[in-house]
């Protein structure tokens, strides 16, 4: 087993952290990380992507109150997150790497649970479930990655790689990866929800994973985040996304996970495409179409029997359900509403961290 040499300055974890406009959110974050049992043997990195606000002082004080701690502050000009992971990334210096988004918080114990088993070297991808929080800091949802059947230390193979393809949760934050497995793979800039493109790649190089079902990472519902606010532009990345599993699918050894990963990509596309402003839906439709018909063309050129892809019915009835539950909300008050004080910590004693 080995662990940090505090003489030598040695950190088993780098931790990214990207951070744009979040002057209420980014303190609550970093503190969550650095108020860990084990955090002084973690390497922090975050990189504050040309904010505007307050963001750049809140990191700052911060690091000043975290002495003894591994803090690189970068500051750059805004290219978005996927830049600003990107720099992050190439600095790390640690045998694992891990991302904290600006936003969110890690549990309590999110060091007592992964760190020994990164001082084992158990595994190229440590995987955990995600709980969802509100401004108040009330668990409101989840996102699970690991279920009874994916816990403990598996071997990675085409059936591994098909459940993860299955399950399709891409949020960077839920893992801890081995930093090698990121050689030579970066976030697309320029795009949102650049997770989908990374994610895949890294998993396919991954030899084991090990799974554990406690919640340790709290992702937090906000007004303005990416997965909030639904664009034509949201549909046109996805489409791209979809398109590359696409391509990718040429290579016939890989072919059953890239097809796999195209429907889930395809479903979101039609799910983003459910939501987006009537001004743009006959565009956001066209995009759909297009998706389609790549697909089709693919299954002719490859004489391959795939199942048809049926959507129109189902972005119909997901944009009704979407704007009845939009109505709920603006009657009842319960919109999201942007923040003008830090939200509150996930109250660990409410917590129930298995899914």
């Amino acid at each position: 087993m080995k662990s940090v040499d505090r003489r030598s300055g040695e950190t088993i974890l780098s931790v990214v952290i990207p951070a744009f406009n979040v002057e209420h959110y980014i303190g609550v974050a970093l503190r969550s990380a650095i108020a860990q049992p084990r955090s002084e043997e973690i390497e922090f990195i975050v990189v504050d992507d040309g904010s505007t606000d307050g963001t750049l002082k809140e990191i700052l004080q911060v690091k000043e109150e975290a002495s003894g701690h591994s803090i690189t502050v970068i500051h750059q000009e805004n290219r978005g997150v996927s830049a600003a992971r990107n720099t992050a990334i190439a600095r790390a210096t640690s045998r694992y790497i891990g991302f904290l988004d600006s936003d969110d918080e890690w549990a309590p114990n999110f060091s007592d649970i992964i760190m020994p088993l990164l001082d084992a070297d158990t595994a190229d991808i440590i995987e955990f479930n995600v709980g969802m929080v509100n401004s108040s800091g009330r668990v409101v949802g989840a996102l699970t990655m690991v279920d009874g059947a994916s816990t403990g230390l598996r071997t990675n193979s085409m059936t591994t790689l098909l459940e993860f393809a299955r399950i399709c949760q891409v949020h960077s934050g839920s893992r801890v990866y081995r930093r090698e497995l990121w050689d030579g793979i970066e976030f697309p800039v320029g795009r949102v929800y650049e997770d989908a493109f990374a994610i895949p790649l890294v998993y396919k190089r991954a030899q084991t994973l090990y799974g554990i079902r406690d919640r340790l990472y709290y992702y937090r519902r906000r007004a303005g985040s990416i997965t909030q606010t639904t664009t034509l532009f949201s549909v046109e990345c996805v489409a791209l996304f979809a398109e590359d599993a696409l391509k990718k699918s040429e290579a016939e050894d890989e072919r059953v996970y890239w097809l796999a990963l195209f429907r889930k990509f395809f479903a979101n596309q039609c799910f983003l495409a459910s939501r987006v402003d009537a001004s743009v839906l006959p565009q956001a439709m066209k995009l759909v179409e297009e998706t389609a018909a790549k697909y089709r063309s693919f299954a002719v050129k490859h004489k391959e029997q795939l199942p048809e892809l049926r959507f129109r019915t189902q972005i119909s009835v997901n944009r009704r359900v979407f704007q009845m539950k939009g109505l709920i909300k603006r009657t009842l008050g319960m919109e999201l509403r942007p923040a003008v004080a830090a939200p509150s910590r996930v109250d660990s004693s409410r917590l129930d961290d298995r899914p």
